[in-house]
């Protein structure tokens, strides 16, 4: 089921970060991002497996770590991550059942029938786990993103060469 993968797509707030909001004293919101993820971008880079982030909420703190990490392809502020992703893979020449899709609560839940892998973090939202393909063992804001990428690394019987890439460096 791996082996067709062909991109990966992942949602932020609940994955990336804990779902949680910080606001300073002038009100600004703030996120915690977990460096493990950080190194899933590094893994899907080396294994030469496009990543693309789709997430509804419009953010500068998202944008700006995205960028830092040299995330190319993303989308901020989604509200129909489906409409979106179809016409994403459509233009890019790839099946939307070549998909493994990393989300985590109702935003994401109409993706879960026609992408080839629907993951989650531990934490998601009940009704997105139980429809889930996998039910990842990390919480959201945990490195659950990274967890996600060796898995399908692994499906692909590839990881243990990526990480003999990295190791290479």
């Amino acid at each position: 089921m791996m082996d067709n993968i062909k991109l990966i797509v992942s949602d932020i707030d609940g994955v990336w970060t804990d779902g949680s909001f910080y606001y300073d004293a002038n009100g600004d919101a703030l996120r915690k991002f977990s460096t493990k993820d950080s190194f899933g971008v590094s893994l899907c880079r080396l294994a030469n497996i496009p990543l693309l982030i789709v997430s509804g909420e419009e953010s500068n703190i998202v944008q700006k770590r995205l960028i830092k990490l040299g995330v190319d392809n993303f989308r901020l502020g989604t509200l129909n991550k489906l409409e979106y992703l179809s016409s994403y893979c459509s233009n890019h020449n790839i099946n939307i059942s070549d998909v493994a899709y990393l989300g985590d609560d109702m935003n994401d839940y109409n993706l879960i029938d026609q992408v080839g892998i629907f993951a989650c973090p531990a934490d998601a939202y009940i009704k997105v786990k139980e429809r889930s393909h996998l039910v990842l063992k990390t919480s959201g804001g945990y490195g659950v993103f990274r967890e996600f990428v060796e898995t399908v690394l692994e499906g692909k019987g590839i990881l243990e060469n990526v990480y003999k890439l990295y190791l290479a460096k």
